[in-house]
């Protein structure tokens, strides 16, 4: 439940908490399955709390549980089109995802969306449960518990008047779509099979292909296999089931090829299992039948005694269990034909009187199994409801001791004899264990295959006298580790710095004082107490292995993974006479690939006879057929690679600080296509260095800016690109073959910038585009005629690329205007992208990106119209100059004499200004206006008295 603190307003409800939960649980509750999908659910529910809509949730994985009384009304729609024998309020099934829930009660399906911080959803998160598929009579969920293409999936099965009917959900960022599983003619499974049917499972694999398990009386056979394309949109007839389970001879599978025996017991399938990593197809019932190409042929694994499977677990590693209806729990293991029952057995039994001697509280005679699954780390773990004597009950999680009990089982079945050798009297047993030791070496750095990044963030050192941490201290080591991840979701930029290294931006601009800094600390003078040393802060490249393979393998194309496994037969510990029962030729390496297309596996067998050590040189190696290109990280081809000793199936343990393991087999997940962490930069550092020295200049913007430096106009840009590896730290030269693409610009700001139409993008990068004089670059000379794609585009190859900048008449960055003085700027945003024309890598590099170029010229025809004013302007200027040079004398003495001719009528114009307050005097006007024409002033130059009266 989640309350908004300022307005105390009901933001969403998942439903109310139950503090005390262990008294609602019941000893004779059944077991049932987790659901949920496998290393992406953040949570983990499970229902089946008798007659209670109560669900157990947990965020880690059980350690902590919690219980919660889900908030949905608990209706019973029955009808006749709908027929439920009884009313329960129990939550039947619960299934987990990424981001929502999904549960059922009665024939009622609800889901939640969860509201994650760090997780960015397009769908709104949920404040209530909501119903999904209303009009649907619901009869059951059925999960898939493997993510696929970015999204998770699940089934839901009508019942009643809609028996047959079947949705498959898809969630992709918290977005719920039921679409109902239908061909191209809109029929259903049953009308494709032409018979009334049940369809009791299914599965959805990477390829969009479902498979259904259905139950079809009038068909060929009561059982049947289908399967359903959603590319194709149609169904395809697969498999029919044998009606009788086969008769085991005691010599491990039993093939389906309708020549073997079969006993009088019905077939009855339940459901099926899908390993997307093996591509094993797993079909159980009260038999276990199992298939390595999708349901074209079959094997039955025989089991010792009648079982009837009721829910089936797998850790995607190899391993699965089954509980049977009888609550017993069944293990085995991909590749093998032997089936063994952990509980109740012997084992089971001495394993836990052992414990009961330990006094551990985590086992009493009392207990019920509530789950069985494999968690994140592929661990075997139960959920268990135990009652000590005069206790009530508890709930816990604890882990499932399956390699003592599996040794214990092989051990109790071991033959033995009793030898004297003088003295003492000993016990012999027989050694089924092929090996004494086994051990990995020559194993390469497995971050570069793992792809898992790996950071050291030290805590902060306390200068102080106390030496205690206080609250300033844990805050800025929070505020370390929280920079650290921004940094490291955050490093995209597409300039390659020139360190390769996300922290190089952190200490860039301090690392020159870090000794400064360090002496500081010393005198116990820093600031707040606290010390940072910069270098313990750092990304690390150079994890080494540990004598362990890793647990998933990403390979691009004809990559390869290389190590050896030694085997000795031999032990310093041992006798001579135990020794010598084994022998190197009993010592045998075998492989098996789920899909040898794409991946290939070479084992050399190497003697050591004097030391007793067989050791095998491996190397797993990329064929090179995956013909796609993605994006870093996506549409992986996933391939199971089982490397397993002979004879040493559940007969070889060691003991390590974590117990008992069972060792002889590994099972790895290959990953083929683009691995995640590997990505394409622009270069920024060696392009500059090297189109410096070929155009024998450097060059910058006025104003420089040191994230995105200026190229000019009229060289030529060679641009320089690196192939960065984020997990590995390896940085190098991108060599392969690529297409540059003028996307978008703008011209004087990044504000300006316009990102251009696909036309557009055709028409100003290729020649195949009507509009003449588009182009805005091209390639220079020096490289002749380049290669170009279909559409035109021209293809570089690694480091010959020589691009002219020549803006064509008719595109965008032609005859642009010059602000003030300074020639005017664009902004060019190009897209490299390697798809389609680089057969060296499986990635599919796109990498987008902005430079700032300087010095576009005007477009002829403003030049020319600018260069003709100026012109005319300056001759202008320049006749004018001539012309008042020859004629100025002329024209001088011209204006002197029409100056003179106007000079009477001036004065005879000129009236005299008289006033209360006196009168100007003639002779003083006549002196003014004398001195305006230029007439000296001589004394013996008398003026004519004026004709006109003085005025008083």
């Amino acid at each position: 439940m989640r309350v908004n603190e300022e307005t105390q307003v009901l933001e969403s409800s998942i439903g109310d908490k139950i503090k005390d939960f262990n008294p609602l649980l019941l000893m004779n509750s059944p077991s049932r399955p987790l659901w949920f999908t496998h290393d992406v659910s953040p949570v983990l529910i499970l229902g089946g709390v008798t007659d209670l809509k109560v669900i157990l949730i947990s965020a880690t994985e059980f350690d902590k549980i919690s219980a919660i009384e889900v908030s949905i009304d608990s209706c019973w729609i029955g009808s006749l089109w709908c027929p439920q024998k009884a009313f329960s309020a129990t939550i039947i099934d619960a299934i987990s995802t990424q981001s929502v829930l999904f549960i059922r009660q009665n024939q009622l399906v609800y889901y939640f969306t969860g509201n994650f911080t760090l997780l960015p959803l397009t769908a709104k998160p949920s404040k209530l449960w909501t119903r999904g598929l209303v009009s649907l009579c619901v009869e059951k969920l059925v999960p898939v518990p493997y993510p696929s293409s970015g999204e998770e999936n699940l089934f839901v099965f009508g019942t009643g008047a809609h028996k047959g009917v079947i949705f498959l959900g898809r969630v992709r960022d918290g977005e719920v779509e039921f679409t109902e599983i239908r061909d191209s003619n809109l029929k259903r499974p049953c009308v494709y099979l032409k018979s009334t049917c049940i369809v009791h499972w299914a599965t959805y694999s990477k390829s969009d292909v479902v498979h259904l398990l259905v139950e079809a009386p009038e068909a060929s056979g009561d059982f049947t296999l289908i399967s359903y394309s959603f590319k194709a949109k149609s169904f395809r007839y697969v498999y029919d089931f044998p009606d009788f389970l086969p008769k085991d001879k005691n010599k491990g599978y039993v093939m389906l090829l309708g020549t073997e025996e079969y006993t009088t017991t019905p077939f009855r399938p339940k459901g099926l299992a899908y390993n997307p990593i093996s591509q094993l197809l797993f079909v159980w019932g009260n038999g276990l039948f199992m298939s390595f190409d999708a349901g074209h042929t079959f094997l039955y694994i025989p089991a010792p005694k009648d079982i009837s499977i009721k829910y089936f677990a797998q850790s995607f590693r190899g391993e699965f269990i089954f509980v049977t209806d009888s609550e017993e729990v069944w293990y085995s293991s991909e590749g093998s034909s032997l089936l063994q029952c952990l509980r109740p057995s012997k084992a089971w039994n001495v394993f836990l009187n052992l414990q009961k001697l330990k006094k551990d509280k985590n086992y009493a005679d009392k207990e019920a199994l509530v789950t069985i699954f494999f968690d994140n780390k592929q661990v075997l773990q139960e959920l268990v409801y135990i009652q000590h004597p005069g206790t009530t009950g508890i709930l816990l999680k604890r882990k499932f001791p399956l390699a003592e009990i599996l040794a214990y089982l092989k051990f109790s079945d071991t033959p033995y004899e009793r030898k004297s050798m003088t003295d003492p009297t000993y016990i012999k047993f027989t050694q089924f264990c092929p090996f004494v030791k086994y051990w990995l070496m020559e194993l390469p750095l497995p971050q570069t295959y793992s792809r898992i990044q790996h950071y050291d963030a030290d805590h902060p050192e306390i200068v102080e006298n106390t030496m205690f941490h206080r609250s300033v201290s844990l805050i800025a080591y929070q505020g370390l580790v929280y920079q650290l991840l921004w940094l490291h979701a955050g490093y995209n930029r597409p300039y390659g710095d020139p360190v390769h290294d996300p922290t190089w931006r952190w200490w860039k601009n301090k690392a020159t004082y870090a000794d400064y800094y360090f002496y500081v600390a010393s005198n116990r003078h820093s600031s707040r107490g606290i010390f940072i040393e910069m270098h313990r802060n750092k990304k690390i490249y150079n994890l080494q292995p540990g004598g362990t393979l890793v647990d998933k393998i990403y390979m691009d194309k004809h990559t390869s993974y290389d190590f050896s496994i030694y085997l000795s037969i031999s032990d310093s510990t041992e006798t001579v006479e135990r020794s010598l029962e084994r022998s190197l030729d009993a010592v045998w390496l075998t492989t098996s690939i789920s899909d040898a297309d794409y991946v290939s596996v070479k084992l050399i067998r190497h003697e050591l006879i004097s030391r007793g050590v067989v050791y095998y040189e491996a190397k797993i190696q990329d064929r090179g057929h995956y013909g796609t290109q993605s994006l870093s990280g996506e549409d992986l081809k996933v391939i199971s690679i089982l490397l397993k000793v002979v004879n040493a199936e559940t007969s070889c343990s060691q003991l390590t600080d974590e117990g008992l393991r069972i060792q002889g087999s590994h099972m790895l997940p290959v990953y083929v296509g683009c691995p995640p962490g590997k990505r394409l930069a622009f270069d920024i550092t060696y392009t500059l260095k090297y189109t410096t020295d070929e155009n024998k200049r450097h060059f910058d913007c006025i104003v420089p800016d040191p994230e995105m430096p200026c190229f000019y106009y009229e060289d030529i840009f060679h641009p320089f690109f690196l192939i960065q590896d984020l997990v590995s730290g390896e940085s190098g030269p991108f060599l392969g073959a690529y297409t540059f693409k003028v996307i978008g610009g703008g011209p004087y700001s990044l504000a300006n910038i316009r990102y251009f139409s696909g036309k557009e993008i055709t028409i100003y990068n290729t020649d195949n585009s009507t509009k003449p004089s588009s182009r805005i670059w091209m390639v220079s000379d020096r490289l002749g005629k380049p290669k170009v794609t279909k559409k035109g585009f021209t293809i570089f190859q690694g480091t010959s690329n020589n691009i002219m900048w020549i803006c064509d008449t008719n595109s965008p960055c032609a005859d642009i205007l010059a602000v003030g003085v300074q020639a005017p700027d664009y902004y060019f945003v190009i897209e490299v992208s390697n798809r389609g024309v680089d057969d060296s890598t499986y990635c599919d590099y796109a990498l987008k990106f902005v430079i700032h170029v300087h010095g576009l010229p005007l477009s002829p025809w403003r030049a020319f119209l600018y260069a003709s004013v100026t012109f005319s302007v300056l001759w202008a200027i320049l006749l004018f100059y001539i012309f008042f040079r020859c004629t100025g004398r002329w024209m001088h003495s011209k204006m002197k004499l029409v100056i003179s001719k106007f000079k009477p009528a001036s004065y005879d114009s000129e009236s005299v200004y008289t006033g209360s307050e006196g009168s100007i005097s003639q002779e003083r006007l006549q002196m003014v206006r004398g001195q305006k024409l230029g007439i000296k002033d001589d004394s013996s130059t008398q003026l004519p008295q004026s004709s006109y009266p003085a005025s008083n």
